[in-house]
């Protein structure tokens, strides 16, 4: 996985060659692009297999690829990384608990189903349609709630930030929070590496390599291993 460290940044340049109409903007913790390609979403992440592989084989095995080829959908990617450290803290708990390790072809459909499907929306959203998110002024800037593919809630949001002095002329974050019941919001927040690669069937952002997928390695465990009693 060493080779991917570096991917978000190799990522950006790689979308500015394609799409030749790259331009500097203000965007904090990774790059807005502005490219278009002639391609569906599937078809993009298919054909920068470096990148997206092991996120190739979790939509596959999640039996989403149509979604993602054929219908109006955003896609706020969780890298390949995300999938291995979620799959690694799964395999470190059945260790100590002395059972087998499991792999991605192992886990059923309908567990990859759920969890994928909360980072992908309907409809198509850039930067510039998402609402502002202020975690200091909630109730003011509560970006905006909606339900991912399967109808779970979720949250997007853009948060600004101030420069020398200047009230919110500074770096701006896209978020993707995880909420489920508004009445106790989880609010695990993901941030946007790389925003608005736009396809023929809707946009796609890449979440930061920080990110575990599932948004909690506890939710994809507590899954994975009742399944599996």
């Amino acid at each position: 996985m060493k080779r991917k460290n570096q991917w978000l940044l190799m990522l950006s340049i790689i979308t500015c060659i394609v799409a030749s109409s790259c331009k500097k903007e203000y965007f904090n913790g990774g790059s807005v692009q502005n490219g278009v390609f002639k391609v569906s979403s599937y078809e993009f992440l298919k054909t920068n297999p470096l990148y997206f592989d092991t996120v190739m084989l979790v939509i596959d095995k999640a039996g989403m690829k149509d979604v993602l080829d054929k219908e109006n959908v955003t896609f706020f990617i969780p890298t390949d990384h995300a999938i291995k450290k979620t799959m690694d803290a799964l395999n470190q708990v059945r260790y100590f608990q002395s059972k087998d390790s499991v792999f991605i072809k192992d886990i059923p459909q309908f567990i990859w189903k759920k969890f994928l499907s909360q980072y992908i929306i309907k409809d198509k959203y850039l930067l510039k349609d998402i609402a502002r998110y202020d975690i200091a002024q909630p109730n003011v800037f509560p970006g905006q709630f909606m339900a991912s593919y399967d109808g779970y809630v979720m949250n997007l949001g853009v948060q600004f930030s101030d420069y020398q002095g200047t009230k919110d002329v500074g770096p701006r974050m896209l978020i993707f929070r995880n909420i489920g019941d508004m009445g106790n919001p989880l609010g695990i927040t993901a941030s946007v590496a790389t925003s608005d690669i736009q396809t023929t069937n809707g946009a796609i952002h890449v979440l930061n390599d920080t990110h575990v997928f599932a948004f909690s390695n506890q939710l994809f465990i507590n899954a994975v291993q009742e399944y599996f009693q």
